[in-house]
């Protein structure tokens, strides 16, 4: 006697003899060839900013996917019967992996194991198919039901991501502000909007300001709006990069903002001709060679035009922000010139300290080859101001019409991608994807996107209104009286009233109808 067996539910995207589920299915299967062994306990990384930048240059992927695939392989150390499942399936792909341990983390470093027991069940739920073809689980549905867990186990965690303002819509120059809830705690949002020369003049004067009072930019901007350092001098210094000759209305590059738009340029004209500039020649900076350790502030802004961000393969810090690095170290003779200067943020400045790295510039292409204590390499191509202006046929830094149409076409591109992450936004309101789409674009670009996403924003409930007692208005005392009521009196007043069924009030008596007490 021959018993049918009935076939195992898959979800659609595992359907057999399927091209295009085939296709996925490898695709997910060589994730987990290259990512899996980080998802058993135990397994670490000693050093996690060389192994993304090695698997990027191995993949091609961006780095955003190798953190997310590595952080969500990761994830699994703690949800043992999710991580047989996706041994065995591979049903999930990096996005679903992604929302697992992006919202595991709101429990904390130091979870219960308890709670991740809980969600582990409900995972493996979740990615187990309950009839032929079903639909696989959108990223949303992993992110809400591991929220509905969290604030089942933790009410403390429970916050609502719809009470927050909506984006600005108008790219005038305006103030608003702002009041809303994260996790019951009440916050107000202060939001200027304006053009980016303007925006810059007030970053660096709320820094100067910090800086000369010692305190924080969050303080100092507090205590400027409040006018509790009303009168605060400081003398803040704007970095702007201008080509030689530049005309009237022909645009410059500010550091964090990218090239100026025609406001931001009519801005800056304005600005230029109320103020002293300070011009510094960088050719000459270029070749200055000073005899101490630290260097001048025109090789600073040399190095500035040179590498706009810092050097380590990956890295999006700006120059401006990093610190200038003796690529020969200064005790073994290396000069401070700009030849022997880069910008490197502090983390990957400890990196290089620690010889954990080391790096050797190209002098022609620019490149950057960086060499790691295993004996492997690298190759950095920084983004390059002054690099970008240099070309055969464009022999000095001059704001010609193919520059002007480079620079303007690349901000309008910055623009309308940003835009169209807010509209994806606002028809799915997937907050963490917007944000990170955003912080990812201004990243690329090198320039700050002045809007962001908001949940919608709802209306406070009011406040209980609050009526006075109406006096009879048969008889009002006269003012002398009012101000001279006998509080005894009043007391005695009241204890007849309440005796004799009466409502009493310091102006008379209401009586009230039907039996009356003893």
């Amino acid at each position: 006697m021959t018993t049918a067996t009935t076939a195992p539910k898959t979800f659609r995207n595992q359907r057999e003899h399927d091209p295009d589920s085939e296709a996925a299915q490898l695709i997910r299967d060589t994730y987990w060839a290259m990512f899996g062994h980080y998802s058993y306990p135990g397994f670490d990384i000693e050093d996690f900013d060389v192994a993304v930048t090695k698997l990027q240059a191995a993949t091609g992927w961006s780095k955003t996917l190798v953190k997310h695939a590595i952080l969500g392989h990761a994830a699994l150390q703690e949800l043992p019967n999710l991580r047989a499942l996706q041994r065995d399936t591979r049903v999930m792909d990096i996005a679903h992996l992604t929302a697992v341990y992006t919202t595991l983390e709101e429990l904390g470093p130091d979870a219960d194991d308890e709670f991740y027991a809980v969600i582990d069940d409900i995972l493996v739920d979740t990615f187990t198919p309950k009839r032929h073809n079903q639909l696989l689980p959108q990223r949303k549905t992993v992110t809400d039901r591991i929220r509905a867990a969290i604030k089942r186990l933790d009410p403390t965690r429970a916050y609502d991501k719809r009470k927050r303002t909506k984006r600005e819509q108008n790219t005038d120059d305006t103030l608003r502000f702002d009041t809303y809830s994260i996790d019951g705690t009440q916050r107000c949002r202060i939001e200027l909007l304006t053009n980016a020369t303007t925006s810059k003049r007030i970053h660096v004067h709320v820094t100067a300001i910090a800086r000369e009072h010692g305190i924080s930019t969050v303080e100092a901007a507090e205590q400027l709006l409040s006018g509790e350092l009303a009168g605060a001098q400081a003398r803040p210094v704007i970095n702007v990069y201008s080509p030689k000759g530049r005309a009237e209305g022909d645009p410059v590059y500010i550091p964090g903002s990218g090239w100026t738009d025609p406001e931001a340029t009519a801005a800056f004209d304005d600005w230029l001709a109320e103020s002293e500039p300070v011009e510094r020649n960088l050719d000459a900076a270029a070749e200055q060679v000073l005899r101490g350790y630290a260097p001048s502030e025109a090789m600073r802004q040399a190095v500035g035009a040179r590498n706009r961000t810092c050097v380590y393969p990956g890295c999006n810090r700006p120059a401006e922000q990093c610190q200038l690095d003796h690529r020969i170290p200064y005790e073994e003779g290396g000069e401070t010139a700009v030849g022997n200067l880069f910008p490197l943020c502090q983390h990957h400045h400890n990196m290089k300290t620690d010889r954990r790295a080391f790096y050797i510039p190209d002098p022609t292409t620019g490149d950057i080859i960086w060499l790691f204590a295993d004996g492997t390499f690298e190759i950095e191509s920084p983004d390059s101001l002054l690099h970008s202006q240099f070309t055969p046929t464009t022999p000095r830094w001059r704001s010609s019409l193919a520059n002007v149409r480079k620079n303007r076409a690349r901000l309008a591109e910055f623009y309308a991608k940003g835009h169209t992450i807010l509209d994806q936004f606002d028809t799915d309101l997937d907050l963490t994807r917007a944000t990170t789409a955003i912080q990812h674009l201004e990243e690329e670009y090198d320039m700050r996107f002045p809007f962001t996403p908001h949940m919608p924003y709802q209306e406070p409930l009011p406040e209980e209104p609050y009526e006075p007692p109406i006096p009879d208005p048969e008889y009002t005392y006269p003012a002398e009286e009012l101000h001279h009521i006998d509080l005894t009196q009043y007391l005695l007043n009241y204890d007849f009233a309440l005796q004799h069924g009466c409502v009493y009030f310091p102006y008379g008596f209401i009586e009230i109808p039907g039996e009356t007490t003893a």
